[in-house]
């Protein structure tokens, strides 16, 4: 039988998917991940914004037309948070949660709907699937934040994190040469365990592999932490979540930080990493927000001097503590976010200027239109031409910003 399995949202979905194919190969299923033909379809939905579960449900229509005759069964966040939506749409045989989503490969011929309590451990029993040229590996699941625009705590649960050994040994066999630790707020990992990342670092130390961090808070970058990852293979990249340049709008967001304690976390970053990548999310329009307080997040986004920024317009969700507050009108969102991608796109290109003439070692992850592409330990996208494998590390000399990054060539 060949299972089909779809991923939409966060990178933890994209492991746990990797995971969902491991568990079905090894039960003799014929699975992959993306959406072909196959008897089966495994939908991992996203639940994040009202547009990621109207995509959701939009997937199963997308299987049936591969499939008319398939089978549907749907997992994740979309189906935690309302498992009728799916349970009433054609081809759907069963809806399962968040919890324990590898146990799909034991309920894949169930029908009807088993969302179980969520989890307060972490449960991790199969390594996923890794089919691109980096892997990436879950080391922590669920959030404490409560951050009041956001409804993911409510459906991935509390904070929950791996054990580092268990977290070694899923990356040293991966067999990567570059490997990403994922999670849902992975500034928590160790926290429930008596664990912690400088002490995960140090342990990944004797590994042929290149490391990333998901998304950071401002609050756990530590000189205890910036020792730890200098000390390994880690690339200078972090993400650190920032969602508004204006201290008003943080505390109405429910954000644990000033943007002056933002400020310094990033200054200790650059004392250690003076090159360092540092990329953000930013929400605008969100519930009150005013043009003088917009006016700050730009300041403050330039002060920093962003090497990119994902730019979100503000979307009410029903479920958080937010719904229901004073909203901006849509037009105003849209017009301060053209502001902002402005103000990201330069800062884009001055970044990719500042690596003009330098030699950069350069992830290969595909090759198109002739060119390669991939990125350096910096994450500065590079287009390049020459002689390359898929998940090999060139040497590239970079020439001067080209698309979304950079053009070079392989020395």
């Amino acid at each position: 039988m060949k299972v089909s399995v779809f991923t939409l949202g966060c990178k933890t979905n994209l492991y746990e998917s990797g995971q969902i194919v491991t568990a079905l190969c090894d039960k003799g299923y014929q699975a992959s991940q993306g959406l072909v033909w196959a008897d089966v379809f495994v939908l991992n939905t996203c639940a994040v914004t009202g547009e990621a579960e109207r995509k959701s449900r939009q997937a199963v229509e997308r299987a049936r037309k591969l499939n008319p005759l398939c089978k549907v069964v749907v997992v994740g966040c979309a189906a935690q948070k309302n498992a009728e939506q799916f349970a009433r749409l054609g081809n759907v045989t069963f809806v399962k949660g968040v919890a324990d989503k590898v146990a799909i490969v034991k309920e894949i011929e169930r029908v009807g709907i088993g969302v179980e309590q969520l989890p307060t451990q972490m449960t991790e029993s199969v390594f996923a699937a890794q089919e691109r040229a980096r892997a990436f590996v879950k080391i922590q699941d669920g959030c404490n934040n409560f951050c009041s625009y956001c409804i993911v705590p409510y459906l991935r649960g509390r904070s929950r994190s791996r054990r580092i050994a268990d977290v070694v040994k899923e990356v040293a066999e991966a067999r990567r040469a570059e490997t990403v630790l994922i999670g849902i707020d992975v500034s928590q990992f160790g926290k429930d365990t008596g664990e912690s990342l400088p002490q995960l670092f140090y342990a990944l130390r004797g590994i042929n592999t290149r490391l990333r961090l998901g998304s950071l808070e401002a609050r756990v970058v530590t000189d205890e932490l910036l020792t730890a990852l200098a000390e390994s293979n880690f690339c200078p990249h972090f993400h650190l979540s920032l969602q508004s340049g204006c201290d008003s709008v943080l505390r109405r967001m429910n954000r644990k930080y000033t943007t002056s304690e933002y400020y310094d976390a990033v200054c200790k970053i650059r004392k250690v990493f003076p090159q360092a990548a540092i990329t953000t999310d930013i929400i605008v329009g969100f519930c009150g927000e005013t043009e003088e307080e917009f006016a700050q997040t730009e300041a403050f986004v330039d002060k920093v001097r962003f090497a990119d920024i994902h730019v979100f317009p503000y979307s009410p969700r029903e479920g958080t503590v937010a719904y229901g507050w004073e909203d901006v009108d849509r037009e105003t969102k849209l017009r301060r976010a053209e502001r902002l991608g402005a103000i990201k796109e330069r800062l884009k290109r001055e970044f990719a200027q500042s690596f003009a003439g330098t030699t950069q070692r350069v992830l290969a992850e595909r090759k198109r239109g002739g060119l390669w592409e991939g990125y350096t330990e910096h994450y500065l996208r590079v287009y390049f031409e020459g002689n390359a494998a898929v998940g090999e590390i060139v040497n590239v000399q970079i020439k001067e910003p080209f698309k979304d990054g950079a053009k070079g060539e392989i020395l």
